[in-house]
């Protein structure tokens, strides 16, 4: 068993490759607090949760095991919401878990499965290879090449990047359009918008993000800040055995975790605000729709790590906390013409645009 001692805290209080997938199962429910509704298992140890919170929210974890890819790829994570990424996993015959299906179009629907699949297959091959094979050791420390593994699963090159603030507030921005954007642009409603949208018409995202970069860290850490979603993740580098990876949102019971050496999760919890309501709706000025900085609507976020005080016990945990998300039409002035643009809702000539003119062209 690995030492006890007192955690050094840092905390900020204000501020589908399914080879070897075992079927999705189910664990017994808590009594409060994250419950397992669904469980996918790969090979070495590698698996994917779904976990159902008090509030109706499913959390998903990821474990990985260096130097594996994961099950999921972290930027499939990052575009789908948890029901398509048990679509992407699940056997394609294996029905979505009622809390799960709430949130799916296509519970049944086996193209779009396929679809999802192939994406997320796409999105694995598209990762960094070529890491040391032979693992971390009982040496103290996070070597480069399992550093670099982290950050590729972790979907962020800081995450185990020693030069990084260990707390910071950083503001990653996004795009939206029709094609050749990290996100699409109005999936849903885009056939309303007279004249159509081109690829020139682009919205852009911005986050508003609490971090914790804590890397090749002894005795800890532990993290907390309120927000409206958060991706925690911790990886063990070195040690005699696991550490403890606790989680809480809000007032639910913590969720804990055991990584072991050579391990990492991943743990995405509440509704993430990435990808915003640009991606399905474009029209009237449903693009706009982002999160604000509210306190009167966050809920608070805490992770911990314990079992990590060992001689040689060392970790790499990495936190983002979902504060704000704003979105902005950055369309060039020629996508149209300078006399017109996106509405913002309460300017609308057409459906999804201004026209300085009084009316709208057609296309």
């Amino acid at each position: 068993m690995k030492s006890s001692s007192n955690r050094f805290a840092l905390a900020v209080t204000s501020a589908a490759w399914l080879l070897g997938a075992t079927p999705v199962h189910a664990a017994p429910p808590a009594a409060s607090g994250p419950r397992e509704i669904a469980r996918v298992d790969g090979a070495r140890g590698n698996y994917v949760l779904w976990l159902e919170n008090d509030d109706g929210a499913v959390d998903i974890a990821v474990m990985a095991t260096y130097p594996q890819r994961p099950l999921v790829a972290p930027l499939f994570l990052k575009k789908h919401t948890p029901a398509e990424v048990f679509l992407a996993l699940a056997p394609v015959r294996q029905e979505l878990p009622a809390a799960l299906a709430r949130q799916s179009l296509f519970a049944m629907d086996f193209s779009a499965r396929e679809q999802l699949q192939r994406e997320n297959a796409d999105a694995l091959a598209a990762l960094p290879t070529g890491f040391d094979s032979g693992g971390q050791s009982l040496t103290a420390g996070c070597s480069a090449s399992f550093r670099a593994w982290t950050a590729s699963v972790y979907g962020d090159a800081t995450c185990g990047d020693s030069s990084q603030e260990v707390i910071s507030t950083a503001y990653p921005s996004d795009t939206y359009c029709t094609s050749g954007c990290d996100f699409p642009l109005g999936t849903q409603d885009s056939y309303t918008c007279q004249p159509k949208l081109r690829s020139c018409d682009i919205v852009e995202g911005t986050a508003t993000v609490v971090r914790l970069r804590a890397s090749n860290w002894w005795n800890g850490p532990s993290f907390n800040h309120p927000g409206h979603s958060a991706h925690f993740a911790v990886s063990n580098c070195s040690g005699n055995g696991p550490v403890t990876f606790n989680r809480q949102r809000g007032a639910s019971d913590a969720y804990a975790v055991q990584v072991p050496v050579n391990g990492m999760l991943n743990y995405v919890m509440g509704t993430p605000i990435v990808p915003g309501n640009a991606a399905n709706f474009v029209a009237y000025g449903a693009w706009k729709k982002g999160k604000t900085a509210s306190g009167d609507t966050y809920v608070s976020n805490s992770m911990s790590v314990e079992a990590n005080g060992g001689t040689d016990d060392r970790v790499i945990a990495c936190g983002d906390i979902q504060t704000a998300y704003s979105l902005q039409d950055v369309s060039s002035p020629t996508c149209h013409g300078s006399d017109i643009s996106l509405c913002s809702g309460g300017n609308c000539t057409s459906a999804c645009f201004y026209c300085s003119g009084g009316s709208c062209p057609t296309n």
